[in-house]
């Protein structure tokens, strides 16, 4: 047997397990407190520098499976800055991955006009038990180049690839900070956005839409977060970044984009995971990651 298949298997008796132990008790989440929208500034970094997102995850009957923080801070010279996702798996869901830990790292500078953040080096970094696996993207928009270098253990390769004229190369979590800032369009009921990526095997763009109103009405039911969810937001980015069939993901955020809840859509061995804000904080002067 594959360690794949005995991993697949292995999960589907634990979520067995966790039926007969947690179905009985099971309750109704409950809504957390309001969330303040992030004041809007004269510039993309100082609307959300030092904002901090802590969120659970979990799939099946394992609904804290792995936490995820997403943060942004000043990284020295003034209009440059560092965001950071970092997540890792929890409890027995840890044991059979073997501890992973994934961190996204961008290195962002502010345009000219202070209203859009540019990548200029994106940082994948893995580590699941004693392998350890890093991958960078550096952006050199003067020169029209993109340089990959891949880092496992002894072993070093670097690609160099042209970038077309014109064209900038937003990662996920840029454009995270982009989409909230307005830098694609407004964001608005029934809007769809086409995004440049770096270029990948399966996706050269991230596409995303906001849910109309008469879908989001329709499908906001019994969520718990219904007070303060705003929109329904689907995105589809590139597969390998999340590890599921098709990279799609979709959740809700609030009227001032904060997001609540998500899921990400067919992870491979796991199936649907689902993710919670459960903590946000704004102002606090943190310090830079790695």
């Amino acid at each position: 047997m594959t360690r794949r298949a005995w991993l697949s298997l292995t999960l589907r008796g634990l979520a067995a397990l966790a039926t007969a132990a947690i179905l009985p008790c099971r309750k109704r989440a409950r809504a957390e407190e309001p969330i303040p929208a992030p004041e809007r500034k004269s510039s993309i970094g100082a609307t959300f520098a030092n904002e901090v997102m802590t969120f659970t995850a979990g799939f099946l009957l394992f609904p804290v499976a792995g936490d995820a923080q997403i943060s942004l801070v000043p990284a020295g010279r003034a209009g440059r800055y560092r965001a950071s996702l970092t997540g890792k798996t929890r409890g027995v869901i840890a044991f059979f991955t073997r501890h992973r830990e994934d961190t996204h790292i961008s290195e962002l500078v502010e345009n000219g006009e202070k209203n859009r953040f540019i990548c200029t080096r994106l940082i994948r970094d893995t580590k699941i038990g004693h392998s350890h696996t890093t991958k960078i993207f550096e952006m050199d928009y003067e020169k029209r180049r993109l340089t990959v270098t891949r880092v496992k253990g002894k072993r070093k390769s670097v690609h160099v690839k042209s970038i077309p004229p014109g064209v900038i190369y937003d990662d996920p979590l840029t454009a995270f900070y982009n989409f909230r800032f307005g830098v694609y369009g407004p964001v608005r009921h029934g809007e769809s956005y086409k995004i440049n990526t770096i270029p990948g095997k399966k996706a050269n763009h991230i596409f995303l839409r906001v849910a109309s109103k008469g879908e989001t009405r329709r499908k906001k039911g019994n969520f718990p977060f219904s007070n303060q969810a705003e929109y329904l937001v689907y995105l589809r980015i590139a597969p390998d970044i999340v590890k599921s069939k098709k990279g799609k993901l979709e959740g809700w955020v609030t009227g001032g984009l904060v997001p609540l809840y998500g899921v990400a859509k067919d992870v491979i061995f796991f199936g649907d995971v689902k993710g919670k804000l459960v903590h946000y904080v704004k102002g606090l002067t943190l310090q830079s990651p790695l």
